[in-house]
């Protein structure tokens, strides 16, 4: 696990704080605290750095009782013409999901990722609409959406600085125009390092619906990097994580493998083997 790369656990507590603050309640704003718009943009930046990189993952998705489903993936991430991809392939379970392969695309002037799905039992590549992103990834708490390039909700609002969860964050609310499922979400960001702690995401009716934990983050190649995920549906009370086993920066991976004509043969590909 992370051979041959350094580590450092990003400090999480921190001190010296005035009381209101490790009371969990926010900070009076003053002039030199950046705008909502710029922590999103810092943020979309520490989560999305602009490198080319493979990682490994372990999606497990919680059932009752203490059972589990475990599956493996493997992600590429690379600028190739004018446009940033994702693409996500299924390594295991061999007897189901070997082959699958998602693959989405995000260019400057989009205001949402394009997203492409092969599945080997249609043996058919599909392109999901702007709805469809939101709907579960195989029956999990994340979504499809949760696998492509971050997408923010409008107008986001800067509510102050508080502690949460031993980390000392900005606090943001921001409204999803149109979503199918929610209705709008409140993001904390860790002051330190730009990325999120956790997103709570509510429902068309306002309430409490999935909580996202970003845990673990290490620093890889001088590159923070959170190594855990954790969704949690409030609701259903289900829960699902994803952890990161590998995670290699600069490491590009062959243009071939962003067409989505090509996406029936991605999983396959050999280049895969450099990535575990």
């Amino acid at each position: 696990m992370f051979s041959r790369v350094a580590m450092i656990t990003v400090p999480i507590f921190l001190c010296g704080l005035f009381a209101s603050s490790a009371m969990g309640q926010p900070e009076t704003h003053n002039s030199n605290q950046p705008t909502a718009a710029e922590i999103v943009k810092r943020m979309k930046h520490a989560l999305e750095p602009g490198v080319p990189s493979v990682r490994v993952m372990t999606l497990r998705v919680n059932g009752a009782q203490g059972s589990a489903v475990q599956w493996k993936l493997a992600q590429a991430r690379a600028p190739v013409n004018a446009s940033n991809w994702i693409l996500t392939v299924m390594v295991l379970p061999s007897s189901w999901g070997e082959g699958i392969a998602l693959l989405d695309e995000d260019t400057p002037s989009s205001t949402s990722a394009v997203e492409y799905i092969y599945l080997p039992a249609v043996k058919r590549v599909r392109r999901f609409t702007w709805l469809q992103a939101w709907e579960p990834f195989f029956g999990s708490d994340f979504s499809y959406q949760d696998f492509s390039f971050l997408r923010l909700g409008a107008h986001p609002k800067l509510k102050g600085i508080q502690i949460h969860n031993g980390t000392k964050c900005y606090s943001l609310e921001e409204a999803f125009i149109n979503n199918p499922y929610y209705s709008n979400v409140a993001t904390f960001v860790a002051t330190a390092t730009g990325l999120p702690v956790e997103r709570d995401y509510y429902d068309l009716t306002g309430k409490l619906y999935k909580t996202e934990r970003y845990e673990q983050i290490v620093t890889i190649q001088n590159v923070p990097t959170i190594t855990r995920i954790v969704m949690t549906d409030v609701q259903m009370d289900t829960s699902s994580e994803i952890d990161v086993t590998s995670v290699k920066y600069d490491k590009e991976a062959p243009a071939k493998l962003f067409d989505p004509s090509k996406l029936p043969n991605a999983a396959a590909d050999k280049f895969w083997e450099s990535a575990m």
